[in-house]
């Protein structure tokens, strides 16, 4: 079996059954099917949902091809079948009588052309982080999940909705090389990683921060924590002790599948 497959499907645990990729679809594809599908239901169960506006794409593995939603879905309705293949230029790779709405196409093709290494993108409006967006304050870390994003959080200004091209360079620069996360002022909240796990585990831990970090600065002075202790911390998220293997790095990720599959396993057709 193809190693990413391996990867994905691993992620899954051990008692959620899935099914083989239906004719037409290869192993890769269906496993990146099935582990974006399982996003859009878990980005339902966190409340982060805009009806049927925002992504979350997926690169297929091997290729410069990404997955989308079909517009017009709701995220708690998106099966692995349903997603659309589209290529770097918009062209769908794959049947579907959806369309694909185009101010995700231009953020998302903008995000995956630019940085490789984000196979996945992760888009949403949820209030928390929107409040963030509306002020002119930085995403401040203040606890120890927030330490992940020292250094690593990019800003672009609200040119309004993207429905052309002619914002992705300065999107693709806001990001730069190394930030994983964009705040898009008076929009929204992006983050990225290499697989959905990562990018949604960024998203729950970047929401979760900026809810503490609101309070905090309504309630008074914040207690910064040091350059280094954050550095040090955010090393242990990304690449050391707490990161010796996907299910050590990321042990919710198995128990939050087995939520949505048995609330509704449908996702998984």
């Amino acid at each position: 079996m193809d190693q990413s497959v391996t990867a994905i499907t691993a992620g899954f645990g051990a008692d959620v059954d899935l099914p083989p990729p239906p004719a037409g679809i290869d192993e890769v594809e269906w496993a990146a099917r099935l582990q974006l599908a399982a996003c859009y239901r878990l980005v339902h169960e966190e409340g982060w949902t805009s009806i049927v506006y925002n992504h979350i794409t997926l690169r297929v593995p091997g290729t410069d091809e990404f997955l989308i939603n079909p517009f017009g879905l709701r995220y708690d309705e998106i099966c692995a079948s349903d997603l659309i293949r589209i290529d770097l230029d918009g062209n769908k790779k794959s049947e579907s009588p959806w369309p694909v709405n185009l101010a995700g196409y231009q953020i998302h093709s903008t995000i995956h052309r630019a940085r490789p290494d984000l196979h996945c993108v992760l888009h949403t409006h949820e209030t928390v982080s929107q409040s963030l967006c509306a002020t002119n304050s930085p995403a401040i870390p203040v606890t120890q999940e927030g330490c992940q994003f020292f250094e690593r959080v990019g800003y672009h200004d609200f040119e309004g909705i993207v429905l052309d091209g002619s914002e992705g360079p300065r999107i693709a620069r806001a990001l730069g090389e190394r930030n994983h996360t964009l705040v898009l002022r008076n929009h929204g909240l992006i983050t990225g990683g290499p697989d959905c796990v990562w990018a949604y585990v960024r998203h729950r831990a970047f929401t979760r921060n900026t809810e503490v970090q609101l309070r905090a600065m309504a309630a008074g002075d914040l207690r910064p924590i040091p350059d280094r202790v954050m550095a040090k911390t955010r090393e242990q998220f990304e690449g050391g002790a707490a990161s010796a293997n996907a299910l050590v790095r990321h042990p919710e990720w198995p128990a939050l599948i087995r939520l949505i599959d048995r609330k509704d396993p449908t996702w998984k057709h």
